[in-house]
């Protein structure tokens, strides 16, 4: 996985949200008896496993992934025997499928002529977001933004209300995840920063709602810079002044409209 999303979302995950395990074991897991195995497998395959959780003596496995990794299945099977080595136990293993584009490759099986692998594989595309969305646990609230959504402004705008719930900095810290691990879902992190400005809630600076303010500038002053040039015939360097961009910006974007010929 891309390490953009892969640190917020281990980080994000081993707050253990109980909504989100239940739904991707198929089973009730009580926060009380539900504890992170903050334990490193040994490194003979370079792998960290992405979550591990002991719950009423069982080990509960789960990893990540963002790309339609074919050879997923091996990567498990390499965590199962470890597991297995290192707690005597052999563990629930799932794998939550956080990509945008349909699963063609990955197979929640591995078969040979000797053997047969199998572990659960969630596609968070198909899963009905008001399952997380309902949780009394904001880290589940969080990980609803890569589910289905059948109405996507009207969820948003819930799911950016229930965050005006919780006490400072607690709401902020979730919010920088929200906003973090939408970029998984481009759409919905436009919609999100559009909802945001509107709403009365305070954020840190977050790099990818910063992007997404200084493009919407960028794309404003470019058009104005066309109207500019169009209507009232200025030169480039004035339009530039006027706009407080180099020239340089300025003739770029009137070549792109066809405007300005290269050599100008």
């Amino acid at each position: 996985m891309s390490k953009t999303y892969d640190i917020p979302l281990r980080r994000l995950i081993k707050d253990i949200p109980i909504h989100f395990l239940g739904l991707v074991f198929n089973k009730s897991f009580d926060p009380k008896e539900a504890k992170f195995l903050d334990v490193k497998l040994p490194k003979l395959f370079e792998r960290e496993a992405d979550l591990i959780v002991e719950h009423k003596g069982e080990i509960y496995h789960l990893e990540l992934q963002s790309t339609d990794d074919p050879k997923m299945g091996l990567r498990m099977l390499y965590y199962h025997l470890l597991i297995l080595e290192n707690y005597g136990k052999v563990p629930h293993q799932a794998v939550v499928y956080v990509g945008e584009k349909p699963i063609r490759r990955m197979s929640p099986i591995v078969e040979t002529n000797t053997l047969r692998f199998e572990y659960r594989l969630i596609d968070l595309n198909k899963v009905d977001c008001s399952l997380l969305l309902n949780s009394p646990e904001p880290s589940d609230w969080v990980l609803s933004i890569l589910c289905r959504m059948e109405n996507e402004n009207r969820i948003l705008k819930e799911l950016l209300t229930k965050f005006l719930t919780l006490p400072q900095p607690k709401r902020e810290k979730y919010l920088n995840y929200l906003l973090h691990i939408a970029g998984l879902r481009p759409k919905r992190l436009n919609l999100l920063r559009k909802e945001v400005e509107r709403m009365p809630i305070t954020i840190e600076k977050h790099p990818l709602f910063l992007e997404g303010l200084e493009k919407g500038i960028e794309k404003s002053k470019r058009e104005v810079a066309i109207n500019l040039y169009k209507e009232l015939n200025l030169p480039h360097e004035k339009i530039a002044k006027v706009l407080k961009v180099s020239p340089e910006k300025v003739k770029k974007w009137l070549k792109e409209e066809g405007l300005l010929k290269e050599n100008s």
